[in-house]
């Protein structure tokens, strides 16, 4: 049962009601004709229960003072539950929510998402509650003044709403009228100055909740399904002599999902994102998913084949970029681009137009070292006096230059520094690109916000 154990708990549902009720009463009012002329008095509104001491204060301790008039009180009628509305009371609902940022600085909320919540809600218990609100008055006048300001909400019945919670489907009840007294005998006996009485009896159909339950959630950052396909089950290593049926699990496959498959695109100091028809998209749809940019946000590169490989991650740090929302400003981590597996370059030049000495270049020097972007000849070039092609690195030795990487001869991967820039280049399909720059597909990138 989901109260067998419930500790003391108490939620003011019955007072919310009672007050906003006594609220939807007030603040109507009356035209009075004095010597000054006309003005209007606000009718006051009360809850009708008066227990003595209350009566006694309110008749500045006499017994021959009445009460002021005119004014409204409410007092319950009634209250039954109701059959006809009760439903499963073992069910429960479990709902994902999201808040929005607070910022206690400015006592404001943010745009951005802030934590998030997983509630479990029992079912509520329908009750019928019936209220009784008497129209208090000392001339037909004033009672048919207020009587005609009430009466023409109710046709027949005011929409409320108890409270302001999204995922609350009880908060909005009816408030209907089903019945009018217009008078009723005059009230105290005895005096010459009468009070009367209408009375307006009310139907409300009410829910009380019972506590539910508040998790705090946390950011699934990628998801890791591991898939194996076959059309037997012996395929997957079952044997009945052992428990340990799969054991041999082969051909495994990674599905990896980014949120809306959207791709990474890393040129320089900036990151782009992008859709898979390679329209760029704005950084604030993935964000508001996960919290918001801070100091120490991060966005993660995956450079290897393999998606949940964490061993080449190249990181840097992210801000935003100031009227640009598809860009964010990326500042590599230098310390986490792979280890250079050549020697650093000096500088990548075309060794067609320029050579040691020229003004462009200084003069050689042992250990010099140039990535070349054209071919080259001993006799075509007698500056170089090498045999050279594009993309092979030269290095002199005090003597002479000669081809320490040739690049024909391999497609494995290799890394090397551009001392002149600071930038890391990788050798990869028979051309040099950037080690780190490029497009990162849906499961090679991820934020860490």
């Amino acid at each position: 049962m989901a109260g067998k154990n419930l500790d003391w708990w108490y939620d003011e549902q019955l007072k919310r009601y009672l007050i906003q009720l006594i609220r939807v009463f007030s603040n109507f009012k009356v035209e009075e004709n004095t010597n000054k002329g006309k003005h209007y008095n606000r009718v006051p509104c009360r809850y009708g229960d008066m227990n003595r001491m209350v009566a006694s204060i309110l008749r500045n301790n006499s017994e021959n003072v009445i009460n002021s008039a005119p004014f409204i009180t409410v007092t319950i009628g009634s209250l039954q539950i109701a059959r006809d509305r009760t439903l499963d009371p073992f069910l429960m609902v479990t709902e994902q929510v999201a808040e929005r940022e607070y910022k206690p600085a400015t006592n404001s909320y943010d745009t951005v998402q802030g934590n998030l919540y997983s509630t479990q809600k029992f079912m509520p218990v329908p009750y019928n509650l019936t209220i009784n609100v008497d129209i208090w008055t000392t001339n037909t006048d004033t009672k048919m003044q207020i009587m005609e300001q009430l009466l023409i909400l109710f046709n027949p019945s005011l929409q409320l709403s108890q409270n302001d919670n999204p995922l609350d489907w009880t908060n909005i009840y009816e408030l209907e009228l089903i019945d009018i007294n217009w008078t009723s005998r005059a009230i105290p006996a005895g005096v010459d100055e009468q009070l009367d009485i209408a009375t307006l009896n009310f139907a409300v159909p009410i829910w009380l909740s019972p506590p539910a339950k508040v998790k705090r959630q946390s950011i699934i950052q990628q998801i890791v399904a591991d898939i194996h396909e076959t059309s037997s089950i012996e395929n997957l290593g079952f044997n009945e002599g052992y428990h340990d049926f799969f054991k041999d699990i082969a051909d495994t496959a990674e599905v990896v999902v980014t949120p809306n498959n959207y791709y990474v695109q890393i040129t320089g100091a900036t990151a782009i994102l992008l859709d898979n028809a390679g329209i760029t998209k704005k950084w604030a749809d993935i964000i508001e998913m996960q919290g918001e940019l801070s100091s120490t946000s991060k966005l993660k590169l995956n450079i290897s084949n393999d998606t949940d490989s964490d061993a080449n991650m190249v990181t840097g740090k992210i801000a935003a970029l100031p009227g640009n929302d598809t860009t964010l400003v990326f500042t590599l981590d230098t310390d986490t681009l792979p280890s250079n597996t050549l020697t650093a370059v000096d500088k990548i030049i075309d060794a067609r137009a320029n050579y040691p000495g020229d003004g462009t270049l200084v003069a050689a020097a042992n250990g010099q070292r140039y990535l070349i972007t054209e071919d080259i000849s001993a006799t075509g070039h007698p500056n170089w006096a090498v045999d050279a092609e594009s993309n092979d690195i030269i290095q002199y030795d005090g003597t002479k230059w000669s081809v320490v990487f040739d690049a024909s001869t391999t497609s494995d991967n290799y890394y090397v520094t551009n001392t002149n820039t600071s930038k890391q280049y990788r050798w990869h399909e028979n051309s040099w690109i950037s080690s780190y720059e490029g497009i990162y597909n849906p499961g090679y990138w991820r934020l860490s916000l």
